[in-house]
């Protein structure tokens, strides 16, 4: 019998759905809330909720951006698009991503790194070292001549949890855990240029939060806010476009800034790759039970 919750599968059949239609649907021309409307709205009507703010990331903006109020962004024909989402039923975590382009000059990055996911996933059916995942992923992209980012990883997640503590790197590193049967996960393979730094920074940007700390602040709409995150996300990530309607002007960032000196919540800075190069991005989230692994998404 499987020891994999409902819910999961629920979530990660969610999830797959909605990732076939955003590859579809990315086009040059689209503004990059229009995307994350377009994830939000299908995911709600097949009856999940977004695990954490859509991701949207252009050319070497690599990871946890998410377009605000006002932001009139654009694809553009020659860019390389990621789009990152998350889905939750009840708490339970799926987590993918797909990367699209119209510049036949990433095609190759593209196809290599689709195929790095599909590497690790077989490795992951005969592997339990997450280490050894990682060395997978890292060959296959050096045979096409290119390099993984070595500093992001997959991740396991857990209910209400989208990194859970165990990491699946895009390198070979010793020391790393072993994944075990009943354990849900994600592994996203990033490939950039053969010539680029190959790792990420942060930016000043910041668009995506979450609650870390459930304590009183002293100050009553700063305590009421957190409450509310709480009640509708326990610690999932959160984007302030989700609340800006209800705080106008620059109030809610004000709100964010305080709480996050109060260390009640996290601020994730945008990625980008050191070097400007382009990252492509794939994932999918799979887990272990009795009858080995399944790609739930």
């Amino acid at each position: 019998m499987s020891v994999i919750p409902e819910q999961y599968r629920k979530s990660g059949k969610i999830t797959s759905e909605v990732r076939g239609l955003v590859r579809a649907a990315v086009k040059p021309g689209m503004e990059f809330l229009e995307i994350c409307s377009l994830v939000r709205e299908q995911v709600e009507s097949r009856g999940g909720k977004l695990a954490f703010p859509t991701g949207i990331g252009v050319n070497a903006v690599t990871a946890h951006y998410a377009p605000q109020d006002g932001d009139e962004s654009v694809i553009h024909e020659e860019d390389l698009v990621k789009v990152d989402f998350g889905v939750h039923v009840d708490g339970y975590v799926t987590d993918t991503s797909v990367t699209v382009t119209f510049n036949p000059g990433y095609d190759l990055l593209l196809e290599a790194t689709e195929r790095c996911l599909e590497v690790a996933i077989s490795a992951a059916r005969k592997e339990s070292r997450t280490a050894e995942i990682g060395r997978e992923i890292h060959r296959e992209a050096a045979r096409f001549g290119f390099k993984t980012i070595e500093n992001l990883t997959g991740h396991t997640v857990d209910r209400y949890v989208v990194h859970a503590g165990k990491s699946i790197p895009n390198l070979y590193m010793p020391g790393m855990q072993s994944l075990k049967k009943g354990e849900v996960f994600a592994i996203e393979p990033f490939l950039t240029l053969g010539t680029a730094a190959g790792y990420v920074v942060d930016t000043p940007s910041k668009t995506i939060f979450s609650l870390v700390a459930r304590k009183r602040t002293g100050n009553k709409e700063l305590d009421s806010f957190a409450e509310r995150v709480w009640t509708e996300r326990k610690t999932l990530p959160f984007t302030p476009q989700w609340y800006s309607p209800e705080y106008p002007g620059k109030k809610l960032q004000d709100m964010l800034d305080r709480l996050v000196a109060k260390k009640v919540v996290r601020a994730y800075p945008t990625l980008v790759e050191a070097s400007g190069s382009p990252v492509a991005q794939f994932e999918h989230t799979m887990a272990i039970d009795e009858d080995g692994l399944t790609v739930l998404t």
